[in-house]
């Protein structure tokens, strides 16, 4: 039991401040799961700071009040604390705690929609920190980096918020933070969505889940995996479990006392339910959330509210409450400078008011929102604002201008099928998945159709869909290496030559031959991510610029993209192998720079077969090594760049004259 504070300022001070930090210990254990007994605790630990006259104690005691209220979501007053906490530290010249003042800071203005205010907090904080490496400056840092982020998305910066994101995402790892690495994961998983990449946003937050499940995490962690994780599947067309997992996200808010994160959870069940035409039940979570968000004031949440409202009210015909919900979404847009918010409210303003009739009105928002979404870049809603001014444009009698928005409507339709056309080796995969289903289906329905005395002719017929599937999946995986193999003349041979090296690497370790087999064949896949690399980086005959080989590594993130999703296990060893085949044993590799037994046996293996045959053949760079002094350069790089364990056993195959024995597929060009 503590002492109360008269007990506390009655002591000589050497005992008041043992005190004082035993109230800050007692404080941060409360945070999480008694919030309001941390703000009594904390608000005792400011007076007797002040009654000792200690600068240094009433600064880290404003510090942690300041915390406790804005989890309390008593934002104005929480931000006097942190201004006041900062300018004492500032005066103290403890520029690592003003730092960290000035992150909760920033991170008060963005949920309060004050971007810039947000973005000289969070800047602040990053330059206090910039040039000191120890544990505790990099976790501010980087969680000053991830909020920065969200001020970008915000302001409809994608690119500057995905940069910072991976920026703040490496110093988590560098630190193994899991809950940073994962509130960035989250974060990333979002923009993702946010730029209808749905596929890649499923794939970054079921990861993120992943970890989370195997390193739990405090609350407000799941919430947010699962909330981003929610909206990716409703934007990618399942609504059903969207709406199951954000109802699972709503209810740890409310049991955890996350007012922001309750708020956003019942937003998003109004959206989910308004989609599934479940207007009763839309209407109560958006009141719900309405009046949450408003209470809050948690302006940012506010906005998005009243826009789905609108769009309540306009699906259920009432159009006076829509109108008047988009102007109060537009109103609040502008005073907060969200140019997402903005655009949307005067999109939704215009489609309104085209619908009632009032033209000279909704051509005024739609040539408004048009302008927005190019400055933005936002291609959906532009193309939204091109296809309602070309029917407002018809319905005045413009036959010009309705002509030339239905122009740049097919133009804009064009070029995003342009960009689909660049996804097709990704969808071979999932057409192929799609039948596998299917025959699936087809055979258990056979299965309870037959008579008794029929099941093995039944039995006979599955086996027969199973080899033809079989047969497919080597299909999918010869036409996807032939997609890589006609970038670049060496290729072909290349994945061939590692595919056959990696499988009697695989037996030599103890591999089953059958799984030795599937990972050599995986293994051709390993550099299809290549067909995204342009000519001009893959091709050059000279060495690459840093920014050319940044790109040339994005190789790894495509390949991965392009075979994810699928169901066989060809098709997940292939998409494992391409994601980590140029991950390194001391852990400076890329993508995500894992080390040691993180980075999957699958990798490992590719990666000593990749680079032996890459050593062993000539390029446009270079001369082609002697099969010795390949042979060597992988012992001196073993426990460095390879699997020591790896490198001894392959050592051993290569040696044994692999190519003399068993020469390596050519192939025909």
């Amino acid at each position: 039991m503590l002492p109360d504070d008269q007990a506390l300022t009655s002591s000589p001070p050497s005992h008041v401040a043992e005190r004082i930090e035993a109230l800050q210990r007692a404080v941060l254990e409360l945070l999480e799961a008694d919030p309001r007994e941390a703000l009594v605790l904390a608000q005792s630990c400011c007076r007797v700071a002040d009654g000792i006259g200690d600068m240094g104690y009433r600064a880290s005691s404003l510090l942690l009040l300041g915390r406790v209220l804005f989890a309390q979501a008593e934002l104005a007053e929480a931000r006097v604390k942190l201004l006041e906490a900062a300018t004492l530290y500032q005066h103290l010249g403890n520029i690592l705690e003003e730092a960290e003042a000035h992150s909760h800071l920033g991170r008060i203005s963005l949920n309060l929609g004050q971007f810039e205010e947000a973005q000289t907090h969070l800047q602040l904080s990053i330059e206090r920190t910039a040039a000191i490496s120890s544990s505790k400056a990099k976790n501010i840092h980087a969680t000053a980096l991830n909020l920065l982020a969200g001020t970008y998305h915000q302001q409809g910066n994608a690119g500057d918020a995905l940069r910072l994101l991976n920026h703040s995402l490496n110093l988590w790892q560098e630190e193994e933070n899991i809950t940073g690495q994962l509130q960035c994961l989250s974060n990333i998983g979002n923009i993702q969505n946010w730029l209808g990449q749905y596929g890649e946003a499923i794939s970054t937050l079921s990861n993120a889940y992943r970890i989370y499940q195997s390193h739990p995490q405090d609350s407000k962690t799941e919430i947010h995996i699962l909330h981003n994780l929610a909206t990716a599947h409703h934007l990618n067309g399942d609504n059903t479990l969207a709406i199951k997992m954000m109802e699972s996200a709503h209810q740890t808010a409310v049991i955890s006392r996350s007012k922001f994160n309750e708020a956003a959870a019942l937003l998003n069940l109004g959206g989910f339910c308004l989609q599934d035409e479940q207007w009763t039940e839309s209407l109560r979570y958006l009141q719900d959330a309405l009046r949450l968000t408003q209470q809050l004031g948690y302006q940012v949440l506010e906005l998005e509210v009243l826009d789905t409202l609108g769009s309540l009210y306009q699906k259920t015909g009432e159009h006076d409450l829509a109108r008047q919900s988009y102007a109060q979404a537009l109103e609040m847009a502008l005073s907060i400078g969200s140019t997402q918010g903005e655009l949307n409210a005067r999109l939704h303003l215009g489609q309104l008011h085209l619908t009632g009739g009032q033209l000279e009105q909704a051509r005024e928002e739609l040539r408004a929102s048009l302008g927005l979404a190019v400055q933005a870049q936002f291609r959906k809603e532009e193309a939204s604002a091109h296809e309602a001014l070309s029917e407002l444009y018809k319905r005045l009698g413009w036959p010009a201008e309705a002509l030339e928005h239905s122009e740049q409507l097919r133009r804009i339709e064009r070029e995003l099928f342009d960009a689909e056309r660049d996804r097709q080796t990704r969808n071979l995969t999932i057409q192929f998945e799609v039948e596998r289903a299917r025959r699936d289906a087809d055979v258990y329905r056979m299965r309870t159709e037959v008579e008794h005395e029929a099941r093995r002719t039944a039995e006979r017929l599955v086996q027969e869909r199973t080899a033809e599937l079989a047969r497919a999946q080597h299909e999918v995986v010869t036409r996807l290496a032939m997609a890589a193999e006609y970038r670049d003349d060496t290729t072909g041979e290349h994945t061939w030559r590692v595919g056959h090296a990696v499988t009697h690497i695989a037996r030599a370790l103890g591999w089953p031959d059958a799984r030795a087999e599937l990972l050599g064949i995986a293994a051709r896949l390993h550099d299809v991510g290549k067909i995204g690399i342009p000519d001009s980086i893959l091709l050059k005959p000279g060495k690459l610029t840093p920014a050319e080989y940044v790109q040339m590594q994005t190789h790894t993130l495509i390949g991965a993209r392009i075979l994810s999703g699928g169901l066989s296990e060809l098709l997940r060893l292939s998409e494992e192998i391409a994601l980590t085949h140029h991950e390194r044993w001391d852990g400076k590799g890329y993508p995500r720079g894992l080390g040691g037994p993180l980075i999957p046996i699958s990798g490992r293996i590719v990666a000593v077969a990749d680079v032996y045959d890459a050593l062993t053949q000539e390029r446009p760079y270079k001369r082609a090594w002697t099969h010795e002094e390949a042979l060597h350069e992988l012992e001196v790089q073993a426990g460095t760049q390879f699997d020591p364990d790896v490198v001894r056993v392959a050592l051993e195959v290569l040696q044994g004259g692999l190519a003399a024995t068993e020469p390596f597929r050519s192939v025909r060009r």
